[in-house]
């Protein structure tokens, strides 16, 4: 059955007349639309974009990829334990460094001071320095809105990350503009406890490059990020803006052993490495507008159908569909549709901003493979946010 787009928004809420509704529904067992409208309209897809980021990664990177961020001793390591030089952490832009989302794992900082045990350090002549040579330049997407940027959703993606790039205050969680010197300095005061001196102070200043000391007899140690999937896991059901930056830049670093000098990691570098590969797959995302891996630039534009194609063509790929939190059960949508016969039976992605609510994912048949592609996309409403949720949900329910 082919429900064609009528003039009449499929969706009724306050405000209605005056909003835009994009909506794609495709039966995956035979790629059927069985109900759309208006679905090639360019909308605003807020966090449903990180569908788009997180097909891309799987795609593109192996299941084992992970960042890799090294420890380095830039300098000779003399007989009673002194390093005459700096010691550098060199960032590979992991997100999940000191993050509270994956706290089972042994901290960073724990491991370093292993690590210059190990070594036999006993005492750093220089400082803990950032050993990046170039820093990010577009950690903060020139496309995000002023009033984000001081708020942990609205934190930079830097080549040293640290700590979810926030910290806890009066107002709220609030962005670390310079999460590379908060942890050069966290590591450089537990160093101390650990009864290793650091005699050049605590500060970021910018290393040279590891093995450029002259006469440098230099020690490495790479510590490595979660796996592709744990993380992004945990990006689609957080819908945690700075892991989506750093896995739509993951693939320019795959490859990289760790050493990430003189590779090109820009936000457009990275989109255009996306556009190739869903070109390549006859998805052109060109008419649309993407400048973000995260969805919080409110100039992205998408329509219902591209997401939908995207949807299908990862259809069948149980890893990708597993990402998306169960309806009323689990991440941002634990409420939506909770108690009602589709709780647990569909694995949507939500995103919002001021005006848009746009939910993209699968319904799930009884053995949890997906069978068809769902995206809702409402844009420039004026009502509360809950009239129009509510609205999608019955919708939801009265199709499936």
């Amino acid at each position: 059955m082919f429900q064609r787009a009528s003039a009449v928004p499929p969706l009724r809420f306050p405000s209605a007349e005056g909003a835009s509704v994009g909506l794609c529904v495709v039966r995956l067992s035979d790629m059927t639309v069985v109900a759309e409208h208006d679905a090639t309209r360019l909308l605003v897809p807020a966090s449903v974009l990180k569908c788009l980021t997180a097909a891309t990664a799987q795609l593109l990177l192996p299941a084992d990829y992970a960042f890799i961020t090294r420890l380095g001793a830039n300098g000779r390591l003399t007989a009673d334990g002194t390093l005459d030089g700096d010691l550098s952490l060199t960032g590979g832009w992991d997100p999940t460094l000191g993050s509270r989302f994956f706290t089972a794992r042994k901290p960073f900082v724990d491991w370093a001071i292993e690590r210059l045990k190990e070594w036999g350090v006993k005492r750093v002549a220089g400082g803990v320095v950032v050993g990046n040579a170039v820093s990010a330049a577009d950690a903060l997407s020139p496309y995000w809105l002023l009033e984000d940027l001081e708020w942990e959703y609205g934190a930079g993606c830097y080549p040293l990350n640290y700590g979810d790039n926030s910290y806890d205050s009066r107002e709220g969680r609030l962005a670390d503009t310079d999460p590379g010197a908060t942890l050069c300095n966290l590591l450089a005061a537990m160093m101390k406890g650990a009864d290793i001196a650091v005699e050049g102070g605590e500060d970021d200043r910018v290393s040279e490059s590891i093995g450029d000391v002259a006469g440098a007899e230099s020690l490495f140690a790479a510590y490595s990020s979660p796996c592709r999937d744990e993380i992004l896991r945990v990006m689609m059901h957080r819908s945690d803006n700075l892991y989506a930056e750093a896995m739509l830049r993951a693939p320019l670093l795959a490859g990289a052993c760790g050493s990430v000098d003189g590779i090109d990691v820009r936000c457009d570098s990275a989109l255009i490495r996306q556009v190739a590969l869903w070109d390549s797959v006859g998805i052109d995302l060109r008419r649309g507008r993407i400048v973000d891996g995260s969805g919080l630039a409110p100039v992205n534009r998408l329509s219902a159908r591209m997401l939908a194609d995207i949807l299908c063509h990862m259809g069948n790929k149980k890893e990708y569909v597993g990402l998306f939190p169960l309806v009323g059960r689990e991440g941002t949508v634990r409420n939506f549709l909770r108690r009602t016969p589709l709780d647990g039976r569909m694995a949507l992605k939500s995103g919002s901003m001021t005006g848009v609510l746009c939910y993209a994912g699968y319904l799930l048949g009884s053995d949890g493979s997906a069978t068809h592609a769902v995206v809702i996309m409402v844009n420039g409403f004026t009502c509360p946010s809950s009239k129009v949720k509510d609205s999608i949900a019955a919708y939801l329910r009265g199709m499936f």
